[in-house]
C-alpha cells in the first residue's frame, strides 16, 4: 500500500472515530446514558449542573421528596425543595409523601415480632413481587382488587397480602412504598388479616449498604447524614439496626407457606435439600446472617453461605431458565423441594416473565413482570388466590383465571 493511500485511510479513519464519539456525546447529553465504571464516570452528562463528565467521580443530588428515617432519635427527610431536613423525633406517628405528592399519615409500631413461617388460607390472598420503589404500581394494584381504600386504608378484611420481595431500588419512591406496607400490616392485623412482607435480594443488598441499584438521591442522602468516608458504611445507615424501618426489616422471613402454597423471593435449589432445614431455620439463619455478603464473600459456614450466596432462596433463578452457574431445575428435581415441605406449589418473583404464568403443571407461580409506572395499567399484575381459584390480576382491575391442574 502507498504512503498516499495510507494517509487517506488514517484520515478518514480519524474521521469515522470523531463522527461516532459526536454522535456518543449527543445521545449522552439528550438521554439519561451514561458510560461508567463503579462511581467513576468515564463519560455522562450531568444535568444539574449542565456540564459534559470526563473521567471523574459520579456526582448525586438529592431529587425530590423522600423519608421520612428515623434514626435514633433523629426524624430525617427530603422535602420538594430537595432540602434536608433533620429534627429531634418527639411523635408516635408520622406523614409520608410519595414523589406525586400523595401523602398519608400512619401510627408507630410499638414493637416488632419475627412473624410466623405458617399460615391458614383464609378466603383470599393476593401476591405481588418486585415493585422497586413505584409507589403508583403498588397503589394501582392494591386498590384495584380492593386492598385498599382511596385513601389508602386497608379493605381487604381477614385476606392475605404477601409481597414476594424486591420492593426497594431502582424507583424513586422506596421510603414512600416501605411505610405504605408498614401501615397496611398493621391495619391488616385488626381485621385479621395479615401482609406477609418476603425478603428479596434487593433487600438484602439494601440492608448490607450495597447501593449499587439505587437511585442516586439515596446515595446522596446516605452521604449527608453518614459520617464515614466510606459510602457503604453511610449507606447502612438508612436500614441499620438504628434506624426504625432497618429495625422493622430485620425481622422479615424471606420464605413462608400459606396454605398449601410456598412464597418465596427467587425459589428454592435442589441443593437446599441437602441441609435439611426446616423453614423456620431457613429464616433464623438469614436473619443472624443479614449483615454479612456471603453472596461475594462465602465463609466457613457452609450452610449460612448457601443461604446468602448464589442459589440462594434470594437469588436463584433455576425455577424459571438456565443460569450460568446451573440448568433449569427438572420437574424430578422439583417434587422431592415441594415433598419435604408438604406443599403442592411454590410462588415465585425475582426473574422477570412477560405475565403472571405458571411451569411444571401449576406446581411453579412466576409473578415478577415489569410493572408499569402508571396508575392503572395492565402492564403492572399481580396474583390472586380466592376461594380456591387462582386468577392473574392486573392494576386495570382484570381477574383471569390461571387454570392451575388439580394438584
Amino acid at each position: 500500500m502507498s504512503k498516499f493511500k495510507a494517509l487517506i485511510i488514517l484520515r478518514y479513519s480519524l474521521f469515522g472515530l470523531l463522527g461516532l464519539f459526536f454522535i456518543l456525546v449527543i445521545l449522552i447529553r439528550y438521554t439519561d446514558g451514561t458510560i461508567s465504571s463503579g462511581q467513576k464516570v468515564l463519560l455522562g452528562y450531568d444535568e444539574k449542573a449542565e456540564r459534559f463528565q470526563f473521567f471523574e467521580d459520579r456526582v448525586y443530588y438529592l431529587n425530590g421528596v423522600d423519608g421520612p428515617y428515623i434514626l435514633g432519635d433523629s426524624l430525617i427527610r427530603v422535602n420538594a425543595e430537595n432540602e434536608l431536613l433533620i429534627e429531634p423525633f418527639v411523635s408516635d406517628s408520622i406523614l409520608v409523601e410519595s414523589t406525586s405528592g400523595l401523602q398519608f399519615k400512619l401510627p408507630l409500631h410499638a414493637n416488632f415480632e419475627v412473624p410466623s413461617v405458617h399460615y391458614p388460607l383464609n378466603t383470599k390472598l393476593l401476591a405481588i413481587s418486585d415493585i422497586e420503589g413505584n409507589f403508583e404500581a403498588l397503589q394501582g394494584l392494591l386498590q384495584a382488587h380492593s386492598v385498599m381504600d382511596q385513601n389508602l386504608n386497608w379493605t381487604f378484611g381477614d385476606g392475605h397480602l404477601v409481597l414476594v420481595g424486591d420492593f426497594v431500588d431502582r424507583g424513586v419512591d422506596v421510603a414512600a412504598v416501605l411505610w405504605l406496607i408498614y401501615k397496611l400490616e398493621a391495619e391488616a392485623l385488626a381485621q385479621g388479616g395479615q401482609v406477609h412482607f418476603i425478603l428479596g435480594n434487593h433487600e438484602i443488598l439494601n440492608l448490607q449498604g450495597n447501593f449499587h441499584y439505587a437511585k442516586g438521591k439515596y446515595k446522596k442522602l446516605a452521604s449527608l447524614i453518614g459520617v464515614e468516608d466510606d459510602a457503604q458504611a453511610n449507606n447502612r445507615l438508612l436500614y441499620s439496626s438504628q434506624s426504625h424501618l432497618g429495625q422493622w426489616l430485620r425481622t422479615k422471613n424471606c420464605i413462608e407457606k400459606i396454605g398449601n402454597q410456598l412464597f418465596v423471593h427467587a425459589g428454592l435449589s435442589p441443593d437446599i435439600l441437602k441441609y435439611n432445614l426446616s423453614l423456620s431455620e431457613i429464616n433464623e439463619l438469614v436473619r443472624k446472617n443479614l449483615d454479612l455478603d456471603l453472596y461475594k464473600k462465602p465463609n466457613s459456614d457452609s450452610i449460612a453461605s448457601f443461604l446468602m450466596g448464589v442459589q440462594s432462596p434470594f437469588w436463584y433463578r433455576g425455577l424459571v431458565r438456565d443460569y450460568k452457574y446451573y440448568p433449569k431445575i427438572r420437574s424430578n428435581e422439583l417434587s422431592p423441594i415441594l415433598s419435604y415441605y408438604h406443599a403442592d406449589r411454590i410462588i415465585i418473583g425475582h426473574s422477570i416473565v412477560p405475565e403472571v404464568s405458571t411451569d411444571f403443571d401449576g406446581r411453579v407461580i412466576r409473578i415478577d413482570v415489569k410493572h408499569s409506572q402508571r396508575l392503572s395499567s395492565s402492564q403492572s399484575q399481580g396474583l390472586l388466590i380466592e376461594d380456591g381459584e387462582v386468577f392473574k390480576i392486573d392494576a386495570s382491575g382484570t381477574k383471569q383465571s390461571l387454570l392451575i391442574p388439580s394438584p
